[in-house]
């Protein structure tokens, strides 16, 4: 038996194997909410802090659906009457989203677009 080759075949292994979880952790990200969502054509901004529970209006927050944050899911919850939509008239202008921590963050619509810098002057 060739010991070499069996200690760098272990080695290449435990490499491989601790990049890969290295990757995973990497590509999973820390739990949070982002500052801004879209949902289609429009822009939902953060209005305020982490809370306990969803809050999305007035009653009973109801559940609209799922989005993908990296590669997780979370829940995407509305005011009370509110359904999931296509139509961007009809998508209620509070939504509040799971942070995958266990806390909840509500966002507003807004028609002006957050960049990551300052605009261009116009000329």
């Amino acid at each position: 038996m060739n010991w070499r080759a069996v200690g760098c075949a272990v080695l290449a292994a435990a490499v491989f194997v601790g990049l890969g979880i290295w990757s995973l952790q990497m590509a999973l990200g820390k739990p949070g909410c982002p500052p801004a969502l879209q949902w289609g054509d429009r822009v939902y901004v953060s209005a305020g802090r982490p809370t306990p529970n969803p809050v999305a209006g007035d009653g009973e927050p109801v559940l609209l659906g799922t989005t993908l944050i990296g590669p997780l899911s979370r829940n995407v919850y509305g005011p009370e009457g509110s359904a999931p939509s296509h139509q961007a008239e009809d998508r209620p202008n509070t939504i509040a989203l799971e942070c995958g921590d266990g806390t909840f963050v509500t966002y507003t619509f807004s028609d002006v677009i957050p960049t990551a810098g300052p605009s261009a002057a116009s000329p």
